[in-house]
């Protein structure tokens, strides 16, 4: 899965270097084509940026194909299938990490006897980093972490590795399961630059002056979500 968002993610920045110019492609006027070439200029004002834009917020490659006149373009298919595999991406990915915590839950109740029900990720980062409630506690008072002495002194906050391979074996599902929380951050990103990157590209196509400016940027994430902040001007 990791190769795969990275190869999207290359697909996208290729697409921003190869695509066609964000000019405007003027036709030429000739003696005997000028009324052809001023209704496919007046046909071309007649596009609207902004929904080149929100369309492509919807799905990018939708403002390519408005721009377009309907039709599906290269590019305009290469975004669409960029969100299509992204989008799969994100929810195999979820369902993924839905097994292996629900794995290191249960394994860490019937191995580690421990009350996981309504425990944060604190308490499975512990599980994770001491064999038993004792080796935590020891620890505590040797590095002089004075206000983590008291964690362990809920029965329900305490627990016991039976055996090493059990306690290794939950430490690798939970690290499996943060790895995928992480790239979960990755993937939205790329969605949205997906939508941002098409959207700019299609709107300066449709924009009658062909000034269409587009800034974003991104926030530390809440909840590993990143927080996006977009500026879009005709």
């Amino acid at each position: 899965m990791v190769k795969k968002v990275h190869f999207i993610g290359f697909c996208l920045l290729v697409s921003l270097f190869c695509e066609p110019s964000f000019a405007q492609n003027r036709p030429d006027l000739t003696t005997t084509g000028v009324a052809e070439s001023t209704t496919e200029v007046s046909a071309k004002k007649a596009l609207s940026a902004k929904k080149a834009l929100a369309l492509s917020i919807l799905l990018p490659g939708l403002g390519h194909k408005y721009v377009n006149e309907g039709r599906w373009s290269g590019w305009a298919v290469t975004y669409a299938a960029a969100d299509v595999g992204l989008w799969l991406s994100l929810f195999g990915g979820e369902w993924h990490r839905n097994s292996l915590v629900n794995s290191y839950t249960a394994l860490a109740t019937g191995s580690a006897n421990a009350a996981v029900q309504g425990k944060n990720r604190t308490f499975f980062l512990n599980l994770a980093a001491f064999e038993s409630s004792e080796v935590f506690l020891e620890t505590m008072l040797r590095t002089r972490q004075w206000d983590q002495i008291d964690y362990v002194s809920d029965p329900s906050f305490q627990w016991e590795w039976e055996s090493e391979a059990a306690f290794n074996e939950f430490r690798g599902l939970r690290n499996d399961a943060e790895s995928l929380r992480r790239r979960r951050s990755i993937i939205i990103a790329s969605l949205v630059v997906n939508r941002l990157l098409s959207g700019a590209i299609s709107a300066r196509k449709a924009s009658r002056n062909g000034r269409v400016s587009v800034a974003a940027s991104l926030a530390p994430p809440i909840d590993t979500i990143p927080v996006l902040s977009l500026r879009v001007g005709f």
